[in-house]
């Protein structure tokens, strides 16, 4: 089971999920990206420090992400995964597409200039 917590920050919609990111949580996922569109916001940062396990469908909603984000000109961005989560992040290769960050301060720079995952390092805090 997954929960989402969202609050929003400007342009940015921030959603702190908690539990299981997986196939049986993908309608709720679904559900809190039409927020976006509700809330006008050009960046949604996943903080993923309380997902206990990612499957390849959670992959396939954070590339859809991605590309929901892209159309408008935004941005995903993802904070704080647990090691095992980010060596799956990187097997998939989303780093080359979303950028992740140890923290909230840091990913909040990619709405705010515009940084994206090549040049987050450039941006860190």
């Amino acid at each position: 089971m997954l929960l989402i917590h969202e609050r929003k920050l400007d342009d940015t919609l921030i959603f702190k999920m908690t539990g299981r990111f997986e196939f049986q949580s993908s309608a709720p996922f679904i559900g809190a990206l039409d927020r976006i569109t509700e809330t006008h916001c050009t960046h949604l940062i996943l903080n993923l420090q309380e997902v206990s396990f990612i499957d390849s469908t959670a992959l396939g909603l954070l590339h859809f992400a991605h590309q929901k984000l892209s159309a408008i000109g935004g941005a995903v961005s993802i904070v704080n995964p647990h090691p095992h989560t980010q060596k799956i992040l990187e097997l998939a290769n989303l780093p080359s597409i979303i950028s992740i960050h140890n923290l909230e301060e840091q990913a909040l720079l990619v709405g705010q200039y515009g940084c994206g995952p090549v040049t987050a390092m450039k941006c860190a805090v």
